[in-house]
């Protein structure tokens, strides 16, 4: 069996090049899987994608997972219930917080079922910041601070218990959401910092600062991604959902500071968002992160729809919209390899183009 790892060593060797790596692979995979499509199974479970392309990430395993999203979902809302019941109040969250972590050590670290996983993840980490969020408020009330200066204590402190229990979860039960669940933590850390120190600094620069965030977390995403560009390990995973969770806080606010804000939109602001869309198309053609483009989606819709307005008459506008959107998104879809392959070895990457996803090539499986 041809191991990943024989092969980088021969293409950094230079007995072979990269696209005959990805091609060596792609025909053991398929050869494994023909003798034996569980051995197939277990293989591709264990080696993960070998098309960078594919943006794949595991979410559903089977059916079997939704059946077990679902008893997880009713057992918060019985605990819920029967704490409230009861009388027991905040008692509901300390009960999922246990839950959580002891449904986790079976269907996540045993099972190893994604869906399930998911939602235990934002189970075990809600809870935690919502116990940490109450004992901040009890200190808060006990030290008489009110006002901004409470609301930035309070931001400190759920965020700083979501961001640390997901961290815990993580090197427990390594589930790929448990990253973005610790960046949107830190997040709220650095909302409640900025509060503290200047209570109008987010209101008057929220676009901005929210930007900046994005960068940042686009930044450890790029990171992970960079470390493990053929996309063989749960680090581009985490990375996914470090590109999900980076992508809104990107585009929204890059179009209200190029555009102003689209109340108003006109002509100009509407062939501005479309020229935005396309630069952000193309920075995820070169990431190969499909991310940027699905948050872009509401603007160049609301682009097109206007530029659609001024030319047609009745109630064509909506559906010739929808119908530009679905041709752009099918259409990236179904030429997304083709266009990575004509567009990016013509960028000057330079040696970054080294740890970014492979191009495959003409004749590449």
């Amino acid at each position: 069996m041809i191991r990943e790892e024989d092969l980088q060593a021969a293409v950094a060797e230079g007995i072979i090049d990269q696209a005959q790596a990805v091609r060596l692979s792609h025909l053991a995979r398929l050869r494994r899987e023909a003798v034996s499509p569980l051995a197939g199974d277990v293989a591709a479970e264990d080696s993960r994608a070998v098309d960078p392309d594919d943006e794949r990430f595991r979410l559903i395993g089977g059916f079997n997972d939704v059946f077990v999203t679902i008893g997880v979902g009713l057992l918060a809302s019985a605990l819920l219930g029967l704490t409230q019941l009861l009388g027991l109040g905040e008692a509901f969250a300390l009960t999922g917080l246990v839950v959580a972590w002891g449904l986790s050590e079976w269907f996540s670290r045993r099972m190893r079922l994604a869906l399930p996983s998911i939602a235990l993840a934002l189970m075990f980490a809600a809870a935690a910041g919502f116990l940490a969020l109450l004992a901040v408020e009890l200190l808060v009330q006990q030290a008489a601070i009110r006002g901004e200066a409470r609301q930035g204590w309070l931001l400190i402190g759920g965020g700083l218990g979501g961001a640390l229990a997901a961290g815990l979860h993580h090197w427990r039960f390594r589930v790929p959401i448990d990253a973005a669940i610790t960046a949107a933590g830190c997040v709220a850390v650095l909302a409640g910092l900025l509060t503290l120190a200047d209570p109008r600094l987010i209101e008057n620069h929220l676009t901005a600062l929210a930007f900046v965030v994005g960068v940042g977390i686009f930044l450890f995403a790029m990171r992970a991604d960079m470390s493990d560009p053929r996309r063989l390990t749960r680090r581009s995973d985490g990375a996914f959902w470090l590109h999900l969770l980076a992508a809104p806080l990107i585009v929204h606010p890059t179009i209200q500071l190029a555009t102003g804000g689209i109340g108003d939109i006109g002509t100009g602001k509407a062939l501005v968002v479309l020229v935005l869309f396309v630069l952000l198309g193309l920075v995820a053609l070169v990431i190969d992160r499909r991310a940027l483009i699905v948050s872009g989606l509401s603007y160049a819709g609301i682009a097109i729809a206007y530029l659609l307005a001024q030319r047609v008459e009745g109630g064509l506008g909506l559906p010739l919209t929808l119908l530009g959107l679905a041709v752009v998104v099918l259409g990236l879809s179904a030429g997304w390899r083709s266009l990575r392959t004509l567009i990016v070895p013509r960028l000057p990457l330079g040696a970054l183009a080294d740890r970014l996803p492979p191009v495959f090539l003409q004749g590449s499986p």
